[in-house]
């Protein structure tokens, strides 16, 4: 059932089921730190910077028809709706502050050779580049962005519907790599961020499709056939997928506190999606429907899960240890690069004693012991 909506095809504010988290603390806005003519020249080079590079980085834009959807749909749609000009702009920067130069081996993969040239012989970062802080310009651009798209979403419509959908879908894109805002002292906190975001994209999506034409950014992105189907149930959450894994659903040996029929549900769910994503990697499945697989964890698994997560829960860390080992094997990819190492090693500093047999598995896969990464 959908959510109710006023006599503009507007949700009311207060029942806006979407929330997205804030990455950063408040920077305050961008204007603020430079002058007109700096800002017009930062944000044309960003811009230009998304169009030409970032995004033949995305899946499936390998296609002319989904890079099109981005570099000519979606820019148009971001001079009328700010949250997305301003969501573009921020991951532009990410990427510019990305090691990328060494990362050729994934696009070498790409069948369009038009993708391989121009994102492994172009120079991407210019010495006007270097001498910005980049790191703040992605900040600022990025908690502008989430700002916008909260007072957006509290006003859904058929008029910005589209156009929130193609943010929400970028911020999820950059959250993986989002610049830690928290001292290197404090103890590891898993990326839940990520989650939520890939989350909000899926209420989204669900709460805007009654509102888009069918020639929309959104209806034609979801219309075209991408590998895999997520909308094959079976395909996705195959009981048997989880078999590689069963020992970290060991209730007995491994009790779970407060244990109900719903925790067990958003374990065995996720683990399923978990196995599914290996069964692919053992299966050669394209680098880009890996990326597909390991980002949309947060739309698809339960939310329950996500919430298991939050709580510290030693088996939901464990499982997500799991998933993203896997992103090794397409850390050639900017979103990944590092992220499995990262990911693996922070779990392995908070979990018990009891459960540090469950990284193995993990650990194995980021240092190259299993055949198969």
């Amino acid at each position: 059932m959908q959510p109710p909506m006023d006599s503009n095809g507007a949700l009311p504010p207060a029942r806006s089921p979407i929330c997205l988290p804030s990455p950063y603390s408040d920077l305050g806005e961008s204007t603020n730190l430079f002058g007109p003519e700096e800002r017009r020249e930062l944000e044309l080079r960003l811009l230009h910077h998304f169009i030409t590079i970032v995004t033949y980085t995305f899946p499936a834009c390998n296609e002319q028809r989904y890079r099109d959807l981005w570099t000519i749909d979606a820019v148009r749609s971001g001079f009328q709706h700010t949250f997305l000009f301003n969501a573009m702009l921020a991951i532009s920067a990410l990427h510019l502050l990305s090691d990328t130069r060494s990362m050729t081996y994934f696009y070498a993969r790409d069948e369009d050779q038009v993708a391989v040239e121009r994102l492994t012989k172009t120079l991407f970062v210019t010495d006007t580049d270097k001498g910005r802080d980049l790191a703040r310009v992605h900040r600022l651009y990025l908690n502008t962005a989430i700002r916008q798209q909260r007072e957006a979403i509290s006003s859904l419509s058929s008029s910005n519907a589209d156009a929130v959908f193609m943010a929400s879908l970028l911020l999820s894109y950059q959250s993986l790599r989002l610049i830690p805002d928290q001292s290197p002292s404090h103890s590891y906190s898993p990326p839940t961020q990520w989650l939520k975001m890939c989350k909000a994209v899926a209420t989204i999506i669900e709460t805007a499709r009654p509102m888009v034409q069918t020639d929309s950014m959104m209806a034609l992105m979801l219309a075209y056939s991408t590998e895999p189907d997520f909308q094959d149930e079976m395909a996705m959450f195959n009981p048997l997928y989880r078999e590689p894994f069963e020992a970290l659903l060991d209730w007995t040996k491994y009790p779970e506190p407060c244990m109900d029929l719903e925790i067990r549900h958003a374990y065995e769910k996720t683990l399923a999606y978990v196995g599914g994503v290996y069964r692919a990697l053992l299966n050669k499945e394209p680098p880009r429907c890996m990326i597909r697989r390991i980002v949309c964890l947060g739309v698809l698994a339960p939310a329950r899960y996500i919430e298991l997560l939050e709580q510290g829960r030693p088996r939901a860390l464990a499982i997500l240890a799991y998933h993203l080992a896997l992103s090794q094997a397409i850390e050639e990819h900017w979103w990944f690069h590092g992220v499995a190492d990262r990911v693996v090693n922070g779990i392995l500093s908070i979990l018990p004693a009891e459960w540090q047999w469950a990284m193995e598995w993990p650990l194995s896969m980021i240092r190259g012991a299993d055949s198969q990464s």
